[in-house]
């Protein structure tokens, strides 16, 4: 091997192994889990599944479990326009050709495997698309790849293994975080010195105002049912699946821990009737949590009524037989098939819009583009269920309305255009601090 070292660091990091020790799962601090173990609500699990995972596995022993270092394969991650299967480069690649334009990986590279994510652009993730993987891409669609940034430029590598875990992410790889305000990219206090934005970065996470929308060129996947399939193009069944355009996050409560299901754990469906998959742990009264942007997917699959099941998908697509699908992973025959709704929570941290498109004071505390009601705060409506008040609870400060707020605190903030309300008889004090203030500049200067 020519970078034996390279391929040693390689060799043990999560995107070789799939495995990693849990340091974020609540019940799973310092367990093995990861990929391998795991099961969702897209592609199920990868237990029989391997000859498919295997197209973006970075080496050539999934089927077998073996991640040595001489099974890895660096051309998935170095080599532009690359394909591979399970156990070798796609038959359509020529190999040598690829191996001698190796580079550092570029956007292209990362994103035919993180775009296409359970099967198809943008099905999973929401806010990863392949056409953001282009040599320009729009600012609309995210500022900071629109400068050329790099995935390695947020996704730091040590030793090759990489740095960041989504919320509904398993395993970190290393333990460098990946976060907007971390000194060296934005910082605590992103906005201008002053500005009513930096007072909300304690609760509000970058992501809550400027991620507006997902799903911006391809349409996103906002369900996936294994039940209900139907036979069409190449004669193949198809799953029945809903997919948007540009919807608007929602916005959850996260302090970086998470909740998510494994292969192995017996789950319980909700007050919904849906075992929940994976979900942010956070809340209103956590004084670690923050305010993130984030989106929902619905799942419909195969359970025994205490296990969620694996399957060949294979077998689904060609057959429509669940039961042998179950069988081939599992020896045993389910007959008939149970199935459950199921669901989970993922982050968006791409798709980042301009700055100018961002939600400002009016959008959260006029409008009510966020629900203040799942968030936690106490909230009264109207008949028309419109929202009169949010407060959090056992506090007084009326958050759903605009006008009240900013006559309790310095103003609306940069962002809004409407004049700050002010309690009648009281607007002189503003007046004389800000007389002051001027005066104290003026002296200084002088």
């Amino acid at each position: 091997m020519c970078h034996q070292q390279e391929g040693e660091d390689f060799a043990t990091s999560i995107h070789n192994t799939w495995m990693g020790e849990a340091t974020h799962v609540v019940g799973k601090e310092g367990k093995m889990t990861g990929k391998l173990v795991g099961i969702n609500d897209f592609c199920i699990a990868v237990k029989s599944n391997e000859a498919l995972c295997g197209k973006c596995h970075a080496g050539y022993g999934l089927s077998e479990h073996d991640f040595s270092v001489e099974k890895i394969d660096c051309l998935i991650c170095h080599a532009p326009n690359y394909k591979k299967t399970a156990s070798g480069p796609d038959p359509s690649i020529d190999a040598t050709a690829a191996a001698r334009n190796v580079g550092p990986p570029t956007r292209e590279m990362c994103l035919r495997c993180h775009a296409l994510a359970s099967g198809g652009d943008n099905n999973k993730r929401g806010n990863l698309e392949l056409v953001m993987g282009a040599a320009e891409v729009p600012r609309d669609l995210d500022v900071h790849m629109s400068t050329g940034m790099a995935c390695q430029d947020c996704h730091t590598f040590v030793n090759h293994h990489v740095s960041g875990r989504g919320m509904d992410l398993r395993v970190d790889d290393t333990d460098v975080p990946v976060t907007c305000d971390d000194r060296r990219c934005h910082g605590r206090e992103p906005h201008a010195e002053g500005s009513m934005y930096n007072k909300h970065t304690d609760r509000l996470y970058c992501t809550a105002c400027h991620v507006t929308a997902y799903g911006k060129v391809q349409t996103v996947e906002m369900s996936r049912d294994w039940e209900h399939t139907y036979l069409g193009k190449g004669n193949l069944y198809h799953l029945t699946t809903v997919r948007e355009s540009n919807p608007a996050p929602i916005h959850v409560w996260w302090n970086r821990m998470s909740e998510i299901v494994d292969l192995a754990d017996p789950v319980v469906r909700g007050d919904d009737g849906a075992v929940m998959m994976a979900k942010p742990v956070g809340g209103i009264g956590d004084p670690a949590s923050k305010i993130y942007a984030a989106r929902f997917h619905r799942g419909r699959q195969s359970w025994d009524g205490t296990h969620l099941l694996p399957y060949r998908h294979k077998t689904v697509k060609e057959t429509n037989n669940m039961t042998q699908a179950i069988f081939v992973a599992t020896g045993k025959i389910y007959d008939p098939v149970q199935y459950v709704d199921t669901a989970r929570y993922l982050g968006l941290f791409h798709g980042v819009s301009p700055k100018e498109d961002a939600l400002t004071c009016k959008d959260c505390h006029e409008e009510h583009v966020i629900d203040f009601e799942a968030l936690g705060y106490d909230v009264e409506k109207d008949a028309s269920g419109d929202l009169i008040s949010a407060t959090k609870p056992g506090e007084s400060l009326n958050l759903a309305d605009f006008n009240a707020k900013a006559g309790t605190a310095t103003g609306a903030g940069e962002g809004a255009d409407e004049p700050v309300a002010a309690t009648p008889g009281f607007g002189i004090v503003p007046a004389l601090g800000g007389l002051m203030a001027v005066a104290y500049l003026l002296r200084m200067r002088n």
